[in-house]
C-alpha cells in the first residue's frame, strides 16, 4: 500500500504541469503579498496625515472659539447703540400656556 502512494506521488511530483503549477501558484503568492503589503503602508500613510491634519484643525477651532468668546465678552450696550441697535421698551414674547397646546402672539 506504502509502495503504490509513494509511486503515485513520485508520478504527480515528476509531472511538467505539476511543477508550472506550483511555480504559478508561488509567483502569485509573492505577487499579492507585494500588493496587500503595498496597500497596507499607503492606507498607514493616509492615517497618518490625516491625524495630523485633524489636529491642526481642532487647534485652529480651538483659536476661533477663543476669539469669539474675547469679542463676544466685549460688547457692551453702548457699543451696541453705537453700532444702530436700539432698546425695546415694551417687549412682546410668545408663551405657551400651560392650558393651551398652540402658541399665540397677545397683542391686547
Amino acid at each position: 500500500m506504502i509502495n503504490i502512494i509513494k509511486q503515485k506521488a513520485e508520478a504527480i511530483v515528476m509531472q511538467k504541469l505539476t511543477d508550472y503549477a506550483l511555480i504559478f501558484l508561488i509567483f502569485t503568492a509573492v505577487l499579492f503579498y507585494a500588493y496587500f503589503v503595498n496597500a497596507t503602508v499607503r492606507t498607514l500613510t493616509v492615517l497618518e496625515k490625516t491625524k495630523v491634519e485633524t489636529q491642526s484643525l481642532s487647534v485652529k477651532v480651538s483659536e476661533m472659539e477663543s476669539k469669539r468668546l474675547s469679542i463676544e465678552n466685549n460688547v457692551s450696550t453702548e457699543k451696541a447703540l453705537a453700532a444702530g441697535f436700539v432698546e425695546v421698551n415694551n417687549p412682546t414674547f410668545i408663551m405657551r400656556s400651560s392650558n393651551k397646546v398652540t402658541l399665540s402672539l397677545k397683542t391686547d
